[in-house]
């Protein structure tokens, strides 16, 4: 399974069908529950940039990888809980409120196996796009389910998309839905290109799951660590990851909760200790607000970020005239 051999011809279809990829298929409207000729997911968006804005997993020891699975629940979720469970590792399921109707046993699954229950949202829509009350409500909407079967938490979020910037932030800053740490984003899984997967595109682009899986793979042998991105929607994704896993295992990989990666694990213990705010900047890599023309080093780039507006621009560095507030470089944080 997941052989690097290429014939020519494969080579010549596969490279002309992974053109890079940065957002998501457009809904069909028409996709039955399963079917992955229409494929749907998420992908790197303009407002994903900014790493300091979101949560990454490249702090992470080598050779360690953390599952993610987004839009569900879906047909096949309980058994890729199952199948997970039983190979000992915890996954984190970020599920649309609107697919959970008539998945109960799937959402019986997630807890019941230990694994993470998160928030993508009611209706995965863009929430760059939306008003702060209609931020808010798409957040709302799926806690309801969260909070139901996982009161205790964590309580964590992935924006459609990837789609997040200060705005989005503070509106759910600004609510009890504050409890959410995110955005969470991923390391691995964001884009299609001859070396690198995104599941949903594979499957919309009639790439086989021995292909899909061997560019999974690859990036993950490249990058060596990260939060992995599929989508348990898809039966095609629930197959491939089945085929990945002892794979992985073999090879020496290990598999992290998503709360013991680096910048959420700080991010809980801000909302913890009640650091979040909804003025200045969340910094993902202090795990905690800061003021704003405060400048950090990210812990994702190690590129020097600048709080302005209540968002996150870039600066050149600590010595930058429009840093005014506090500075964190790396070595001292």
């Amino acid at each position: 399974m997941f052989s690097r051999r290429l014939l020519a011809l494969l080579l010549a279809s596969t490279v002309a069908a992974c053109a890079s990829l940065t957002g998501c298929s457009a809904p069909t409207g028409g996709e039955e529950e399963g079917d992955d000729s229409a494929a749907e997911g998420d992908g790197k968006s303009e407002d994903a940039v900014v790493t300091e804005r979101q949560l990454f997993g490249n702090e992470l020891p080598e050779k360690t990888i953390s599952l993610t699975f987004d839009d569900g629940p879906g047909a096949r979720t309980v058994e890729l809980s199952e199948f997970l469970a039983a190979q000992g590792i915890k996954a984190t399921f970020f599920i649309n409120g609107k697919n959970v109707p008539g998945h109960q046993a799937a959402i019986d699954s997630i807890i019941g196996r230990g694994h993470v229950l998160a928030n993508h949202t009611q209706n995965h829509l863009q929430l760059t796009k939306l008003s702060s009350d209609k931020v808010i409500k798409e957040v709302t909407d799926t806690d309801v389910t969260v909070a139901r079967f996982q009161p205790n938490g964590p309580f964590l979020l992935r924006a459609p998309f990837g789609a997040w910037n200060g705005s989005t932030a503070r509106a759910v800053n600004g609510t009890d839905m504050k409890k959410y740490v995110g955005s969470i984003f991923w390391d691995i899984g964001g884009d299609l290109t001859a070396t690198t997967a995104a599941d949903w595109a594979c499957w919309g682009k009639g790439i086989s799951v021995d292909r899909c899986g061997s560019l999974y793979m690859n990036e993950i042998h490249t990058k060596k660590k990260g939060i992995v991105l599929m989508h348990d929607i898809h039966n095609k994704s629930v197959d491939m990851i089945k085929a990945m896993v002892p794979t992985l295992k073999a090879e020496g990989y290990k598999f992290a909760a998503i709360t013991d990666v680096p910048s959420v694990k700080r991010a809980l213990g801000a909302v913890t200790a009640g650091t979040v705010g909804e003025n200045g900047c969340q910094s993902s890599t202090l795990g905690r607000s800061v003021p704003e023309h405060a400048c950090v080093q990210s812990r994702s780039d190690q590129q020097w970020h600048r709080c302005a507006a209540g968002d996150w621009v870039g600066a050149s560095g600590p010595t930058d005239a429009a840093c005014t507030g506090p500075k964190f470089p790396i070595g001292a944080q």
